[in-house]
């Protein structure tokens, strides 16, 4: 489904990815985790094509996204994206900020973007807010209308940039269980988050980034558990605190 390839990323003097390579299979849910600055965020922007790649190749279900001429409409079809501060229309509706891009980038009919929008807001637990502005919603609330926004384009793969990061402390279990409840079915899930919580429920491959490189990568069981890394190590004992 995925294919990362030998993956540098430069900004500037900065190499942010160092010959970073990934395969990650249909319906598979992958987890990555490090330190800040590892390079997490970084990555998973360029599968979507939101930063080019200095060097590399990624291939997204038989797409070369990182080819000069990237189909990018079909690439935007197949990967939604959920960044970790919300990213909606302040001055459209609930139900306008998930129907907006499947109208307009899809070209689905508007009754038919409606009546999806309408399902999967009922399934992040928002069917009451149809009509409700962004401002008004928690933010824990407005992370799961930009689930839903993701869902509603139908993509194959959903990519989650740190989706619990900017929430207080009490809205992160409404986020975390609607992730963990998608992670039941059977879409491609990249996740990027510092909820250890969270990666060890729904990651079927776990992958520990650090200085631009990955370290280290296995089930849960076995980095959470049995590896030796002391650089894994010395960031559980961190983060697990």
């Amino acid at each position: 489904m995925i294919s990362i390839e030998k993956i540098n990323k430069n900004f500037g003097t900065v190499q942010a990815l160092k010959d970073v390579s990934l395969e990650i299979g249909n319906g598979k849910k992958v987890v990555i985790i490090g330190p800040s600055g590892s390079g997490k965020s970084t990555l998973i922007r360029c599968i979507n094509g939101l930063e080019k790649p200095t060097s590399g190749k990624i291939i997204v279900d038989g797409l070369e996204a990182t080819a000069p001429k990237a189909d990018m409409r079909r690439l935007c079809h197949d990967v939604a994206m959920v960044f970790q501060n919300f990213n909606l229309y302040p001055h459209k509706t609930v139900l306008e900020n998930v129907t907006l891009a499947p109208i307009k980038v899809l070209k689905i009919p508007r009754d038919k973007a409606v009546e999806n929008g309408k399902l999967y807001l009922e399934r992040v637990g928002l069917s009451d807010k149809l009509d409700t502005f962004p401002a008004k919603l928690s933010g824990g609330q407005q992370q799961r209308v930009a689930i839903a926004r993701a869902l509603n384009m139908n993509p194959k793969i959903i990519l989650f940039d740190e989706p619990t990061s900017a929430l207080d402390p009490e809205m992160i279990g409404e986020v975390a269980d609607v992730i963990a409840d998608l992670a039941k079915g059977n879409k491609t899930l990249v996740i990027v988050t510092h909820e250890m919580g969270l990666a060890r429920e729904v990651a079927d491959e776990l992958v520990f980034m650090d200085e631009g490189s990955i370290v280290e990568r296995g089930t849960p069981a076995q980095l959470f558990d049995q590896s030796p890394n002391p650089r894994l190590r010395a960031f559980f004992s961190k983060v697990l605190k």
